[in-house]
Order: C-alpha cells, then sequence, then structure tokens
C-alpha cells in the first residue's frame, strides 16, 4: 500500500461547540416570505382589535351585527392562513434542523 492520506472530516462548530448546519439562501429567503405573508396581516389586525374594543356609546346594534359578521369572516381567513403558514414554518425549521453539517475537510 502506497502512503495514502486519509482525509478526516472535521464538523464546523460554533463559538458554543454546537453544529453549524448548511442553510441555503433560498431557504433564507422561503422563511422570509412566509414571514410576510404572515406580516400583511398587521394592519387587517389592527382595524379588527379596534372594532373588538369599540366603546362609544350608545351602541348602534344593526351596525354592529353587520360588522360583526364582516369581522368574524375576516379573522376565519386570517386563522386559517395563520394556521397553514405557521405549520409550513415549523415544517422548514424542523428541516433545517436536520440538515447535514458543514464538515471541514483537512
Amino acid at each position: 500500500m502506497a502512503n495514502e492520506e486519509i482525509k478526516q472530516e472535521e464538523v464546523l462548530l460554533t463559538k458554543n461547540n454546537l453544529p453549524i448546519k448548511t442553510i441555503t439562501k433560498q431557504d433564507i429567503d422561503d422563511l422570509k416570505m412566509h414571514l410576510e405573508q404572515l406580516t400583511s396581516w398587521k394592519q387587517t389586525l389592527k382595524l379588527m382589535h379596534y372594532f373588538f374594543d369599540y366603546d362609544c356609546l350608545p351602541l348602534n346594534k344593526k351596525k354592529i351585527i353587520k360588522e360583526f359578521h364582516a369581522q368574524s369572516k375576516v379573522f376565519s381567513i386570517f386563522h386559517e392562513n395563520f394556521l397553514s403558514t405557521t405549520k409550513v414554518l415549523e415544517d422548514k425549521l424542523e428541516k433545517l434542523g436536520k440538515r447535514e453539517t458543514v464538515k471541514n475537510n483537512h
């Protein structure tokens, strides 16, 4: 057998001795897109908060009933979107956690 060098792969570690995972720019952009999707609800949720926090008297019951129906529909859409988006994000983060570690070839 000739003198063959055996290359050992060392896992690169952070300052806290945690392995560095391979995460691509595409992974980051994908997570950013989902975060922006959730963030896009801010203004709508602010309006919903104002509606449900309304203290003015006297109350116009007909107007409140009409607006309540509309607000409940908006909330249902938000709730479905929020649940599906957070599930996608949880799955993506779990996959990223299981990614291969970055190795340094010596």
